[in-house]
């Protein structure tokens, strides 16, 4: 009876370690692509997890990876798989919802400055091609009354979040002696400016580094007034948020490693997910490349 029992829980056991295997299976089957998804809070903390070889493959905005992969040296053995685009998609600024007053005087600021520092800053970073606002462009929130501009006026101050993440935002030099630059950042302060001109306000801008996986609650709480960094405009953030016009258009790309280009080789979508069905994926936490990696709920 006693052989019979240990029979018996060796049976189970092996049972029970099977099922854990068929679940940890099917957990990486719900991923579009890939078998494993790993999250960083930033996607340079992604793109350097690639480099540290936590992962096969980083999916990023492609305005990150064309600064990166072509404008420094510290990812020259890397490059983004060529014939395959995860997403296209368009920038937007965002407030807190219902905030429409100043997102309203934001896309009018953009659109007054679409032919002086709207094209002469991305020009400076090399992102011409992928401007958006045009000098016909239309403010969908001119008519809005609420006390959210008024509010910025009086306090002096807008606070803008935003993450590093070139080169829409980063660090030139070390330490003491670094300079927050980039194209939103530069953007945000001709903006300022031109509000302050127009309007005779005096509201200066301030810079604060978040997590984005927090910006939902900082915008919320009153932390930060503006998320400016590269957002992704969605339905479900428009549901959330308010946002400007559309400013600046990006692609989620897939970064590897140039010693894997012909492992990860693919002439369109279907192929590049047979090629990656083994691979693990680095993301930024709640990014829009997150959201390519892992399947609508709907």
């Amino acid at each position: 009876m006693k052989k019979f029992s240990v029979v018996i829980a060796a049976i189970l056991l092996v049972c029970m370690v099977f099922s854990v295997a068929c679940q940890k299976e099917d957990e990486g089957s719900k991923n579009n692509f890939g078998k494993e998804l790993l999250t960083y809070s930033s996607q340079l903390d992604a793109l350097n997890g690639l480099k540290k070889g936590d992962a096969d493959i980083a999916v990023i905005d492609s305005v990150m990876a064309g600064y990166y992969m072509n404008d420094t040296d510290s990812f020259k053995d890397y490059q983004v798989l060529e014939n395959v685009v995860l997403a296209e998609e368009k920038y937007g600024i965002a407030a807190k919802k219902g905030n429409d007053a100043l997102m309203s005087k934001i896309n009018e600021a953009l659109i007054s400055l679409v032919d002086t520092d709207y094209k002469t800053i991305a020009a400076t970073y090399g992102l011409t091609t992928e401007l958006l606002v045009k000098a016909d462009t239309k403010n969908p929130l001119e008519a809005a009354s609420d006390e959210s501009w008024n509010k910025v006026v009086t306090a002096k101050k807008i606070v803008v979040g935003y993450t590093l993440f070139a080169p829409i935002a980063y660090n030139e030099g070390d330490g003491e002696n670094a300079v927050l630059k980039g194209f939103d950042i530069d953007l945000a302060k001709a903006v300022v400016n031109y509000l302050n001109t127009k309007y005779e306000a005096e509201i200066a801008v301030e810079f604060m580094i978040i997590d984005w996986n927090s910006k939902e609650a900082l915008l919320e709480n009153g932390t930060i007034d503006l998320v400016w960094n590269g957002m992704t405009i969605t339905p479900e953030r428009e549901a959330g948020m308010s946002i400007s016009v559309p400013y600046l258009a990006n692609k989620q790309v897939a970064v590897i490693a140039k010693a894997n280009s012909e492992k990860y080789k693919s002439a369109n979508y279907d192929e590049f997910v047979k090629a990656t069905k083994d691979a693990v994926i680095v993301v930024e936490k709640g990014s829009a490349g997150e959201g390519v990696v892992v399947p609508s709920e709907e």
